[in-house]
Order: C-alpha cells, then sequence, then structure tokens
C-alpha cells in the first residue's frame, strides 16, 4: 500500500468528481476535473468499466497479449515468473487512464493501492506519495515527488533478513510500475538495485532506503523520530 497525500491535489479551480467502486477483490477510487462535471462522472464511470472488463478477462483467464508480452519481458530480464494477478491492476489502470482522455483536465485513479495521475501536459505537476513501512504503516520510509504516470509498492512484511521490504517504481504507465515493482521485490534490494538503470525505483529493506540514480532530488527520507528522556 501507498500513502498518498490527497491535500497535495490541490483543489482545481473546478470542481471535482469522486467515485468508489469495489473490484478486482479491492476497491477503485477515482477523481476527476474537468468543463463540464457531468461528462467527467461519465468518463470515470468507463474508466470502472474498463477496470471490471480486465478484472472479468482475468477471472476468466483469457489471455491478453500485453500482460503476456510483459511476463516474457521480465523473466527473460531478471529470471522472475510473475503471476497475472500481481500485474493486472496496473495494465487495468493504464484502460481507465485511456477512458478519461478528452474529457478531464486532471485525475487521480487508484486499484488496491497502485495509483495513476493523469495530469495536463502543459503544467507539470506534483504529488508528494509517502511509502509506508511494511512493518508499520504509520510509519513512512520515504517521500517521493509523482509527477505523472503511475506509482506501485510491492511490499513484504516482516521479511527474513537481507530481502527486501519494499520496493516502489514510478513509470508512465501503470503495467511497468506493478511488473517491476513485482519482481523486483522477488529479488531484493542487492539484486535488484543494478537492475534499475533507467527506471525509477526505490527499494527498501534492512540497510536502509536506497533508490536509483533517475530519482535523485525527487526523494526525502524523514527526519530520525526522537526518543523522549
Amino acid at each position: 500500500m501507498l500513502c498518498l497525500s490527497l491535500a497535495a491535489c490541490r483543489a482545481e479551480a473546478r470542481p471535482g468528481v469522486s467515485r468508489v467502486w469495489p473490484v478486482m477483490e479491492t476497491m477503485m477510487s477515482a477523481a476527476g476535473w474537468g468543463a463540464d462535471s457531468t461528462r467527467v462522472a461519465g468518463a470515470l464511470t468507463a474508466a470502472y468499466d474498463s477496470v471490471d472488463h480486465i478484472a472479468s478477462l482475468i477471472q476468466r483467464r483469457v489471455r491478453i497479449a500485453a500482460l503476456d508480452s510483459m511476463r516474457r519481458e521480465i523473466r527473460r530480464r531478471t529470471g522472475v515468473a510473475l503471476s497475472l494477478d500481481s500485474i493486472a491492476a496496473g495494465y487495468a489502470l493504464d484502460r481507465a487512464a485511456l477512458a478519461l482522455a478528452g474529457v478531464v483536465d486532471s485525475a487521480l485513479l487508484d486499484v488496491g493501492g497502485q495509483y495513476y495521475w493523469v495530469g495536463p501536459a502543459e503544467h507539470p505537476t506534483h504529488r508528494a506519495v509517502g511509502v509506508p513501512d511494511p512493518d508499520n504503516t504509520l510509519r513512512t520510509l520515504a517521500v517521493v515527488d509523482l509527477q505523472d504516470g503511475s506509482v506501485r509498492t510491492a511490499s513484504q512484511r516482516n521479511a527474513p533478513r537481507g530481502a527486501a521490504r519494499s520496493v516502489t517504481v514510478l513509470a508512465g504507465d501503470g503495467l511497468t510500475a506493478s511488473a517491476w515493482a513485482a519482481a523486483l521485490l522477488q529479488l531484493g534490494c542487492d539484486r535488484a538495485l543494478p537492475l534499475t538503470e533507467g527506471m525509477h525505483a526505490i527499494c527498501a529493506d534492512s540497510s536502509g532506503v536506497r533508490w536509483a540514480t533517475g530519482l535523485q532530488n525527487r526523494v526525502s527520507l524523514p527526519p530520525p523520530a526522537v526518543r523522549a528522556p
């Protein structure tokens, strides 16, 4: 799970429309802004329908070319075999974002803790995303600046020594973010980080929080806790 500061989604000049639905054995939330709130509401419903359709295909084990291709690529590059369930939400978010194109000025989608930010291309935006400690979700391990696209954290509670506790990946699309987060988590930080050149990835384990060079100046660590005397 990720902690996204919704306060960072500043009040737009236009009123927002928000919706929440159960889907993919989790919850989907969506908020969108645009000139016509009725059209925005319709686009959010279409986004949900896209996610629900993908969920139906996955449940019926219908082959989806994009998912098969990504699984083969991850296996080739890392040796990790990913399940469909581990990457389905990312692909569903990509399809949902397509349903919003041309209707919303900006939108925030969330399926099961994976986020997809659709922002105006002419005005770069910044959203603060907190990466929680899997063993204590009230504690934030790091905060990363999400500018567009999707962010996914895969985590392992009470990880054995040397294993990755959590891996967060930011990418321009949801499928890439979900697939690489799941794969890198299985590898552990020491093996994963050398593979992240050109990627935006953060890895946390017993050695601390480390990130790929592409995220330089976009990650901040919380100040150390001060013990009471």
